[in-house]
C-alpha cells in the first residue's frame, strides 16, 4: 500500500512539474489590441529564423530576438487588417508561392518538415507566413495601384541604351517595368504597415 501511495505522489508532482513548464512556456510577452504574443509564439519564430537564415549557435541572440518580436508583430497587424478587410488568397495561390519560395531559399520540404518536428511546430507555419504576407501585398495593392507612377520616357531611355533589339526590348521594358512597380508598392507597404500601426495599443508584458 505504502509503495502505491509513494507512487501516486509521483506521478502527481512529475505532472504538476511537467504542467508548469507548458504555462511557463506560454506565458504572455505582449499584446496587440486583443491579440497575444507568448512565449512559445516567440521561441517558434526564433527557431524558424534560425532555420530559414542558416545560423549558427553563434547568432546575435538579442538582434535574433528583436527581429523575431518585430516579426510577430507585424504578422499579427497584418492578418487583422487583412480579415477586417476580408482579403482573400486561393490554395493553389498559397502552394505555388510556397514551392517558390522554398525553391528561392534553395531548402527541400522535407528539410522543412524534418524542422517541424523536431522543434515541435506545426506543419503549415511557413505556409500560413506566406499567406499572411499573400493577403498583405494583395491589399496594398488594392489600395495603392493607383498610385504607382512609373516614368515610361526614363525606361525607354535605359532600354535603348541596352538594346537595339525589338522583341528583348519589350520583354526587358516589362521586366523594368514591374520591378519598378514592385519597388514603389514595397515602399507603400511599410509606410502603411508604420502608419496603422500608431492604431493599434502594442504593450509588452
Amino acid at each position: 500500500m505504502k509503495k502505491n501511495i509513494f507512487f501516486f505522489i509521483l506521478i502527481f508532482f512529475i505532472f504538476l512539474k511537467n504542467s508548469g513548464a507548458k504555462e511557463l512556456s506560454n506565458n504572455v510577452i505582449l499584446s496587440i489590441d486583443n491579440t497575444i504574443v507568448t512565449e512559445l509564439d516567440l521561441n517558434k519564430e526564433i527557431n524558424f529564423i534560425r532555420f530559414i537564415t542558416k545560423s549558427n549557435n553563434n547568432y546575435d541572440k538579442n538582434s535574433i530576438k528583436r527581429e523575431a518580436i518585430n516579426n510577430l508583430i507585424d504578422r499579427k497587424i497584418k492578418n487583422i487588417e487583412a480579415s477586417n478587410l476580408k482579403v482573400e488568397v486561393s490554395e493553389k495561390e498559397i502552394e505555388i508561392n510556397l514551392y517558390n519560395y522554398l525553391t528561392g531559399q534553395k531548402i527541400k520540404l522535407e528539410d522543412v518538415n524534418a524542422f517541424y518536428k523536431e522543434n515541435e511546430i506545426e506543419d503549415d507555419y511557413l505556409k500560413n507566413i506566406i499567406k499572411t504576407d499573400m493577403k498583405w501585398s494583395k491589399l496594398i495593392t488594392d489600395i495603392y495601384a493607383g498610385r504607382v507612377n512609373i516614368n515610361l520616357t526614363e525606361i525607354n531611355n535605359d532600354i535603348s541604351k541596352e538594346s537595339q533589339n525589338s522583341t528583348n526590348n519589350e520583354k526587358l521594358k516589362n521586366e523594368l517595368i514591374n520591378s519598378e512597380r514592385n519597388i514603389l508598392l514595397n515602399k507603400f507597404s511599410a509606410s502603411h504597415l508604420e502608419k496603422i500601426k500608431k492604431k493599434y495599443l502594442i504593450k509588452f508584458l
